[in-house]
């Protein structure tokens, strides 16, 4: 396993560097990672390069048995470039020209950056190609973050874009509509910049993020040309952010990487960025965060958590405080005195923990039979729309998540046309956007025998964001057997349900938005207990040979999500790890004849496990038919198995 740091060598003097390291091979890193903010220091004058520095750190490192995650550099160009290539700074949608003492200043698309960017990053790649200390690449970070751009020269790649893809005018007005506000241009230099047309927003959209995932690809394709053998990752930010498609960024990666701040997401997003890949790398870990109070142990059990639901790596964010800069009195392992504190000792506890069990680990993966089918067109033509905001369906799948997660079911999210046949369940939550694939792949999934449930906002606009003719949920009307004939936004009330048929729904509630269903040839499940909807249907299910189609009218308050993840996973066959109290997760591992299972203690008191049978403790070796598991803290246990795989 990859087990170590965020490391910035050009932020310390030199003479530092071997205490940092012994301090680092001491706490059990093998690996930092490097670089990603180093041009000014790389080429502080123009033409003028210097990697000596970076040799330097990369042997004192070495020399301790710890390699490096070396990142290529070029979305921060320091001052002189500013200077001397002024058009390369990014324009806000307010026409504002973006300012380059903060990073990410750069417009992708802008010629002279695209030129200067490729000339770093290629000789950055070409000198520490093949280099013994370099374990893998990442591609700059964040890519994506603070790159959109308004400028004309955008403007005109836009236009280019959209010829390339609708070829004519009449196209593009046929599938934005041609009328709407005398909408309707003869020439493709006719098109405006967004400015709250849905059609032109999500198109725009989509052409920024292309910007985002092409500028990784590229360098992708570099390394691989320039220094083969070595893997590559880059990092996903949090899962709220939608200015580039992740999945599409991450495809090229040989490992997909993300950031993992637990409090400011959920659990979802490592399996949102884990995919179906069955492994992810958190390559920012949280250390601490200046707005967070996490006490003794909350730093190594959420790193375990991500070990726990598939991750084949974890670089703590970072060895050490910032003095100066924005980041002064963010995150960071070691204080600003670079001494040693409970983090570090927390590090070093782990590091012993990897040491001893990592083999282990790199043998299994998570295996789920329960996807949410969750797509960034949608996200995007959600927000497009009027009040978009509020039905971000990351949101309601975020729900959906915990929801199976308190069952400790493992859970895989994939886009909407990825292949589906390999899950029993698979849960498309707020699915606004559908095209023609979505649709097909959803209709072999249920025909294949699968339970497929839909919520409300679903099937309301094309892939260009204009709403069906037909009623919701378009495309998907008839694999659900209803229809929906508005989707209203309740206001903070809570509406009361019924239903003789899930247990657990009486008494709940619906909450934020509600579709008025009317079935068709679905079964009612649920209604409204009170109101002017009272009797209508809240649920309905459509059976199709073995597979069922279900589809929730409305968003459901926790004690009814709940109890209809409960309803749901007994539909479809499939059970939680085990059953465990409140505050412990269980998440499984598995392969090479290995089952690992990870209890996890967030909680501030002992807790106790019973096992449907007996595992052994990998830590202590014995084995145990029960387990207590001492306050934010964890347990790992192991038995052998005759398969493998799902």
């Amino acid at each position: 396993m990859y087990y170590g740091v965020q490391y910035y060598p050009e932020h310390w003097p030199e003479d530092r560097w071997a205490v940092d390291a012994d301090m680092m091979r001491e706490a059990g890193v093998n690996t930092v990672r490097m670089g990603e903010f180093a041009w000014s220091a790389y080429e502080p004058r123009e033409g003028a390069l210097d990697f000596g520095w970076m040799e330097r750190a990369l042997a004192v490192l070495n020399s301790r048995g710890i390699r490096a995650i070396l990142c290529t550099c070029s979305r921060t160009p320091p001052p002189w470039v500013f200077v001397k290539h002024p058009g390369i700074a990014n324009v806000d949608a307010q026409g504002r020209r973006r300012v380059w003492g903060q990073r990410y200043t750069v417009g992708l698309a802008h010629p002279e950056f695209a030129a200067i960017a490729e000339r770093i990053d290629q000789a950055v790649i070409r000198h520490f190609a093949r280099h013994d200390a370099i374990a893998g690449w990442q591609v700059d970070n964040e890519v994506g973050s603070g790159n959109d751009c308004w400028c004309d020269r955008c403007l005109d790649a836009f236009r280019a874009y959209l010829k390339e893809k609708y070829e004519t005018p009449e196209a593009l007005n046929a599938a934005w509509g041609e009328h709407f506000w005398s909408f309707r241009i003869g020439d493709f230099a006719e098109v405006p910049r967004p400015a709250g047309n849905p059609q032109l927003d999500l198109e725009y959209r989509r052409f920024l993020s292309g910007l985002n995932v092409d500028f990784a690809r590229r360098r992708v394709e570099w390394i691989r040309r320039l220094d083969p053998g070595k893997f590559v990752t880059t990092n996903a930010r949090n899962y709220l952010a939608v200015d580039t498609d992740a999945r599409a960024l991450l495809r090229p990666m040989d490992i997909p990487g993300f950031n993992h701040y637990p409090q400011r997401t959920p659990e979802m997003t490592i399996d949102l960025y884990r995919g179906t890949r069955g492994r992810v790398f958190a390559l920012e870990q949280f250390t601490r965060l200046q707005h967070t109070d996490a006490g003794p142990g909350w730093m190594r059990l959420w790193a375990w958590l991500g070990i726990a639901h598939g991750g084949c790596g974890v670089t703590f964010f970072r060895w050490r405080c910032c003095r100066w800069g924005q980041e002064q009195m963010a995150d960071g392992l070691l204080p600003h005195s670079g001494a040693a504190n409970r983090r570090y000792h927390e590090l070093a506890h782990m590091g012993d923990e990897i040491a001893r069990v990592g083999d282990l680990i790199d043998r299994t993966r998570p295996a789920a039979r329960v996807a949410l089918a969750l797509g960034y067109d949608s996200r995007w033509a959600a927000e497009a729309c009027w009040r978009g905001r509020d039905l971000d369906p990351a949101l309601e799948a975020a729900r959906y998540h915990d929801a199976f997660r308190r069952r400790n079911v493992t859970v895989d999210v994939v886009d909407p046309r990825e292949e589906l046949s390999d899950y029993r369940l698979v849960v498309a939550p707020r699915l606004f956007l559908v095209d023609d694939a979505t649709a097909s792949n959803l209709s072999r999934f249920v025909a294949g025998g699968g339970v497929l449930c839909l919520t409300a906002g679903s099937g309301v606009v094309d892939e260009f964001g204009k709403s069906f003719a037909e009623p919701r949920p378009g495309p998907l009307r008839e694999l659900a057997g209803v229809e929906a004939s508005d989707l209203a936004w309740l206001e903070g009330k809570a509406w009361p349900l019924k239903s003789a048929i899930v247990q657990g729904l009486d008494n709940a509630a619906a909450t934020l938005a509600a579709d008025e269903l009317h079935p068709l040839d679905a079964d009612v499940l649920a209604q409204y207990a009170d109101g002017w909807r009272k009797d209508w249907p809240a649920i309905t299910r459509r059976r199709e040979g073995t597979g069922h189609v279900l589809y929730v009218g409305a968003t459901l308050d926790p004690a009814g999500l709940d109890a209809w993840a409960a309803w749901m996973l007994d539909q479809a066959g499939v059970r939680g790890a085990l059953e465990t109290p409140p505050d412990v997760s269980a998440c499984v591992r598995e392969g090479g004849g290995l089952r690992l299972l990870f209890l996890l203690n967030r909680s501030d008191a002992s807790q106790r496990v019973v096992l449907p049978e007996p595992h052994e403790d990998v830590f202590t070796r014995a084995t145990v038919g029960e387990v207590t598991i001492p306050p934010v803290d964890l347990c790992i246990l192991k038995r052998e198995t005759a398969a493998e795989g799902r």
